[in-house]
């Protein structure tokens, strides 16, 4: 069996290390080694049932945003998904939930979970997006000053006119970059956008 990709906030790694799990200091991920029984690691592995966002594709977004502690000018992220997502639109019974496609690009927020493979791709790119307990105490996909370890303000990063990734105007746009990555994503988020404003404007990388 192949080793098990996990997503661990900082605050329980005493505890999957404890239980077992390994860090991976290349990958800056940690794991279920091949032989260990991956059930007590089940509360750090994503569940599929909960997944309501799939793309065959999707980019990685970084932009910038002022530290409310420091003041200072730091890096956020996101998950921006092309056209052609599918989204789990939840009926009133489970028989009755459906997958839509999304006709326009969509923006990613208030995310509880991501598949392993997405996980391991964002690591690789920066440590200072990640999984945590949000000041409201809810657990999700954050991202923090990479200056000053500040938690960032999730509605300012995603939902503020001209702040991170909502732009107003070409200029907001164009701070905005995309990686495009060629693979699968899955994910479970409390909101996304339906289309991305000036999305074309945004700088390919």
């Amino acid at each position: 069996m192949a080793r098990i990709i996990l997503q661990v906030a900082f605050c329980d790694k005493d505890e999957v290390k404890a239980r077992g799990g390994q860090w991976d200091p290349q990958a800056r991920t940690w794991y279920v080694p091949e032989g260990v029984n991956p059930t007590p690691f089940m509360p750090w592995m994503a569940d599929a049932g909960q997944l309501n966002v799939r793309s065959p594709s999707y980019f990685v977004a970084a932009s910038s945003h002022e530290c409310a502690r420091c003041r200072r000018s730091t890096r956020v992220h996101g998950f921006i998904l092309p056209k052609g997502h599918t989204l789990l639109n939840v009926g009133d019974d489970e028989d009755e939930d459906e997958w839509e496609v999304g006709d326009e690009p969509s923006l990613l927020c208030s995310i509880s979970q991501v598949t392993p493979e997405v996980a391991l791709r964002v690591r690789a790119l920066t440590l200072d997006y990640r999984p945590g307990f949000s000041r409201s105490g809810s657990y999700e996909w954050l991202n923090y000053c990479e200056i000053c370890g500040t938690e960032l303000d999730d509605n300012e990063v995603f939902c503020e006119p001209g702040m991170g990734f909502l732009a107003f105007t070409e200029e907001d746009a164009r701070r905005v970059t995309l990686l495009h990555v060629p693979e699968t994503f899955g994910a479970a988020c409390g909101s996304y956008s339906f289309g991305v404003a000036l999305f074309e404007e945004m700088r390919n990388i």
